[in-house]
C-alpha cells in the first residue's frame, strides 16, 4: 500500500488530470501525469473492465504496480499528479515485466531518476 501522502484520492482531482494531463504509453501501461503545487507525487492506479471483467484479476494487477510505485517511490520526482493506466497485456505480463514497463514509461515522462 502506498502511504497516504502519496494516493490520489478525489473524483475531481483524476478527471481534471486525465482532462488536462500529459500521457506516455508503454507495452503494458500508460501514464497521465500533471504538475500539482505539492512537495509529494500522488498516484492512482487505474484498471479498466475492459482489461478483464473479473475483478480479482484487476485488483491483481493494481496490486502490483502499487509494489512497482512502492519500491520505486523515492526516484520519482516530486510535484506530480500522476496515473497509472494499465492495458489488457498487462494481465499475461509477469512481475519484472510490469516493473519494465512502469519504469520505462516514467523515464519516458521525465519522471523517474
Amino acid at each position: 500500500m502506498l502511504p497516504r501522502e502519496h494516493r490520489l484520492k478525489k473524483e475531481t482531482e483524476i478527471k481534471k488530470l486525465f482532462q488536462k494531463g500529459k500521457g506516455v504509453f508503454d507495452v503494458f501501461v500508460g501514464v497521465k501525469f500533471r504538475k500539482n503545487d505539492m512537495n509529494v507525487s500522488r498516484f492512482v492506479v487505474v484498471v479498466g473492465t475492459k482489461v478483464h471483467k473479473r475483478a480479482y484479476k484487476r485488483n491483481r494487477i493494481r496490486r502490483r504496480v502499487r509494489s512497482v510505485l512502492k519500491e520505486h517511490i523515492a526516484q520519482i520526482a516530486p510535484g506530480f499528479d500522476i496515473a497509472i493506466i494499465a492495458k489488457p497485456d498487462a494481465l499475461t505480463a509477469s512481475f519484472d515485466e510490469l516493473t519494465r514497463s512502469v519504469v520505462s514509461a516514467l523515464r519516458r515522462a521525465k519522471l523517474h531518476e
